[in-house]
């Protein structure tokens, strides 16, 4: 007949629970750490995605302009008021966010156009327009419109 009180296999217990306390505690650890990288990459796409809707309505915007747009369409650009833009016409002061700096490039079948300028190009976005060259002639090019954080 044995006694608790007497009973030796129980003292090295509270020892063999400390590798499973650091097992579990490891564990937690690694979820948290997984759990906030993976908010991490989330809050950075949603940020990514929109920075880009951003540039697109912007983009829509601009080839809208009564200072570049035709007749005021929107998509449709007149050549004649593109070339006045690449004279120093300053109207993309109006766009963007402040501390941005704006750039807008148009770019016709070897034709191109631009208006500001950016030192290092944050994020980008390309938008297809028709340019009116004369009465006779209309032919499809593209906008890209390129945004910098800083200047101004």
């Amino acid at each position: 007949m044995s006694s608790l009180a007497r009973d030796d296999r129980g003292v090295t217990e509270p020892y063999t629970d400390l590798p499973a306390l650091g097992l579990v505690v490891v564990g937690v650890l690694l979820f948290g750490y997984l759990l906030c990288s993976t908010y991490s990459a989330y809050a950075s796409e949603t940020s990514h995605a929109d920075l880009k809707d951003d540039l697109r309505t912007m983009a829509v915007a601009i080839s809208g302009d009564p200072a570049l747009a035709c007749g005021g369409g929107t998509g449709i650009l007149d050549a004649r008021k593109l070339d006045n833009l690449s004279a120093g016409c300053d109207f993309l002061r109006k766009y963007g966010r402040p501390g941005q700096t704006v750039a807008l490039e148009i770019s016709v079948d070897g034709q191109r156009w631009t208006s500001g300028s950016v030192d290092h190009a944050a994020a980008g976005y390309s938008l297809p327009v028709a340019v009116r060259l004369n009465d006779a002639r209309c032919l499809a090019g593209t906008l890209t419109l390129i945004v910098a954080e800083g200047g101004r």
